[in-house]
């Protein structure tokens, strides 16, 4: 009796997926066919508007050139001791916990994947990170130009860190000179 309901479920399962084929290879073998133009993805959140997708130096990393730990795995918390270089800010030590170097500010992220690779006989980890800054919702029409920038490698933004390494985009730049400000008061 089992047996003859399992295979009942079966060939009705075989069935459906059956159809779902045939189906599709009948619509693609239709005769009318039209052409229709292509436009770009505007990223868009229906409730906040416009988005850039931003990426920064630190949220790739390689824990064999920085200070601290070594060892991390995939949804692990990571602290990441920024220093100021010049015109702006790089990593220079990391760690499970916040690892205190003279003049750094320490920022909190979580380790998206670490990727090991070899590379002439030595193994090397490479960490991808996010800290909740990759987003960034901008005015109306305001979204292509900021790609733009960010595509010829002119755009920067300056970051809030508050003292338990939480971070937020406070402005951005382009070439050095803000051009949005984000919750002015």
């Amino acid at each position: 009796m089992i047996w003859a309901r399992i295979l009942l479920l079966a060939a009705a399962q075989t069935i459906a997926l059956g159809y779902m084929i045939v189906d599709r290879q009948a619509m693609l073998n239709a005769s009318r066919v039209v052409t229709l133009k292509v436009v770009p993805v505007d990223p868009m959140d229906p409730l906040r508007g416009e988005f850039v997708i931003l990426n920064y130096a630190i949220s790739r990393l390689k824990p064999a050139e920085l200070d601290g730990e070594d060892k991390f795995n995939n949804a692990d918390t990571i602290y990441v001791t920024l220093q100021n270089k010049g015109e702006d800010w790089a990593a220079v030590a990391i760690g499970h916990r916040p690892v205190a170097v003279q003049g750094g500010v320490v920022i909190k992220g979580t380790v998206n994947y670490a990727n090991e690779f070899t590379v002439d006989a030595k193994t090397t980890t490479e960490l991808n990170i996010t800290y909740g800054i990759e987003s960034f919702f901008v005015p109306q029409g305001m979204g292509r130009d900021i790609e733009d920038t960010r595509q010829k490698g002119d755009l920067t933004a300056d970051i809030a860190i508050d003292p338990k390494g939480r971070a937020a985009i406070k402005a951005m730049r382009r070439k050095g000179e803000v051009f949005y400000v984000e919750g002015i008061l």
